[in-house]
């Protein structure tokens, strides 16, 4: 007797299960009805379009919820830590504040559910472009890893180049507000799925698994046998 096939691939990522769930929350927060309102802010010289304070969104877990305080403030460090809401003033400074720090829905483009890899030629092409706008001006850990990354893949650093500088015409070409949007949403990505030194990574799935969590019913594993 031989074995034809087994599968013992790992398919499903057990965290996404608990990530949908946050998705669901937030596109509840997004409810033109009863999600949280929304308004135009402005920003130092710029105006941002549908910002939010963090002490609204914290109200609005308590109240959609119903649960204190604390555990709203650990739902909400979690939305934010997550990438689906990202903070205005303070980037890199993924917690929910509870006053009038401003804070703006992710693009679901960008959801971790999405699942699309965050490939280094995807990483390098930021790094680069914002090395443009910024006039050589990166983060400390951000140098680091446009050097490693210029090394890992210099066979296609050509490649990186070019897409960075037609990236940032492109951008150059859009109303300034959208620019400004477009940035932010940009570099909120990146800060969770490239974090800074010394925080926390919480996008590393772990092991993928064969059996999906999200699914009610159980996929058997099957053997054709000879």
């Amino acid at each position: 007797m031989t074995i034809k096939h087994c599968d013992y691939s790992q398919h499903y990522r057990p965290r996404m299960a608990f990530t949908k769930k946050i998705e669901a929350l937030v596109l509840e927060m997004q409810d033109p009805d009863t999600g949280i309102k929304t308004q135009t802010q402005r920003l130092v010289i710029t105006t941002i379009p549908h910002a939010m304070t963090g002490h609204d969104i914290l109200e609005w877990i308590i109240n959609r919820l119903q649960i204190l305080d604390e555990e709203a403030q650990n739902i909400g460090n979690l939305v934010v830590q997550y990438g689906y809401i990202y903070p205005l003033q303070e980037p890199k400074n993924l917690i929910l504040r509870p006053d009038g720090s401003l804070y703006r829905f992710q693009t679901p483009y960008f959801w971790p559910t999405q699942q699309w890899p965050a490939e280094e030629t995807d990483y390098a092409i930021y790094l680069a472009k914002k090395n443009i706008r910024k006039k050589g001006v990166l983060e400390d850990y951000e140098k680091e890893n446009y050097n490693i990354l210029n090394i890992r893949i210099n066979h296609k650093w050509d490649f990186v180049i070019m897409q960075a500088k037609e990236q940032y015409r492109a951008g150059k070409e859009r109303k300034k507000a959208d620019r400004v949007v477009f940035e932010f949403q940009e570099r909120a990505y990146w800060l969770v799925h490239r974090p800074p030194p010394g925080a926390p990574n919480v996008i590393d799935y772990g092991l993928d698994r064969f059996s999906d969590p999200n699914e009610n019913q159980v996929t058997q594993l099957l053997f054709l046998l000879i």
